[in-house]
């Protein structure tokens, strides 16, 4: 094992209270099952735990062999991935053009044309009302006369403007 990673696991476990077994031997079993494994990882690892920045952590105690391992090899697999770019956020479909607020002789007509389909609804005839709104707004307005839907003084004049 690297010294730099036995200086690692030392400091790491030196800062948890001390258990009554055989230092020589958890060390012997951090070198075998840490074998192969890059000496940046169990730095990183070490440090990690001696920090307290390990996920689901007891920070009372040193970690077990296995979870550090576990760590161990988080790291390692993450340690290629650093200083690349990150990809490209996926487009999906083509970009919506931004929410814009209605002119206020489209305001008007939209005013007009909600109480027209309430009554087109309650009168059962959305042909009609289809009908009409194909026409033109003269024929809108027609319609909301003939069923007594009021129509705004900025659509009469819309109407006398055309």
């Amino acid at each position: 094992m690297d010294q730099k990673a036995y200086l690692a696991i030392t400091a790491m476990l030196n800062s948890f209270p001390q258990t009554s077994g055989n230092p020589d031997l958890t060390m012997q079993t951090y070198e075998a099952v840490l074998a192969g494994v890059t000496p940046q990882a169990v730095v990183e690892a070490a440090q990690r735990f001696t920090t307290g920045a390990v996920a689901g952590q007891n920070q009372s105690f040193a970690p077990s062999v296995a979870a550090f391992v576990q760590e161990v090899r988080r790291i390692a697999e993450i340690m290629p991935h650093r200083g690349r770019k990150a990809l490209a956020v996926p487009v999906r479909g083509p970009a919506r053009a931004p929410r814009r607020e209605p002119r206020p002789d489209e305001h008007a007509r939209m005013c007009l044309k909600l109480p027209l389909l309430q009554a087109a609804i309650r009168n059962g005839r959305a042909d009609l009302l289809a009908a009409a709104d194909r026409n033109g707004l003269d024929e809108l307005v027609a319609l909301a006369q003939s069923w007594r839907v009021p129509v705004s003084e900025q659509i009469l004049l819309q109407l006398k403007r055309a």
